[in-house]
């Protein structure tokens, strides 16, 4: 339960926070407003107004840009680690291991081998016989070079 209160005390005194963070600003930026407004005139200060409100977006913006950019590189380095591992994930699975040692036992291990040695041979040889989509992909370089 600590963690849990902490976390809520967090998110209640940060809206608190930034509340009255925006509210400072709204205040700051009228009263910037009204002392351009005597000093100058009222299209002036709203000009200025107008130009502190797009200097506060353009560096939303840009901080927002570069934590996208730094989740993009976290999320792609974490890929990039996973596809690592020594194991893929469906063959770590508790299930899948129970299941193949399932079939093990009802089809028996003599049966077994003759028909895993089947399989490997129709995978490969269905590897071996081009399809219009992969003739295409290994055409294209080859097409490309001569064009150049």
């Amino acid at each position: 339960m600590g963690k849990i209160d902490a976390a809520i005390r967090t998110v209640v005194y940060g809206s608190i926070a930034a509340a009255a963070g925006v509210a400072a600003f709204f205040f700051l930026a009228i009263a910037a407003f009204l002392w351009t407004q005597q000093h100058y005139d009222t299209i002036v200060a709203s000009g200025v107004a107008a130009g502190l409100f797009l200097l506060v977006a353009l560096v939303a913006l840009t901080v927002l840009a570069i934590s996208r950019r730094r989740a993009m590189r976290a999320a792609k380095a974490e890929e990039e680690a996973a596809s690592a591992s020594s194991l893929p994930a469906w063959l770590a699975e508790p299930a899948t291991l129970l299941m193949a040692l399932q079939i093990v036992r009802s089809v028996g291990l003599g049966r077994l081998v003759p028909l895993t040695l089947a399989a490997i041979t129709a995978f490969g040889a269905a590897n071996l016989v081009k399809s219009p989509a992969r003739a295409n992909k290994r055409t294209e370089p080859s097409e490309s070079k001569r064009a150049a």
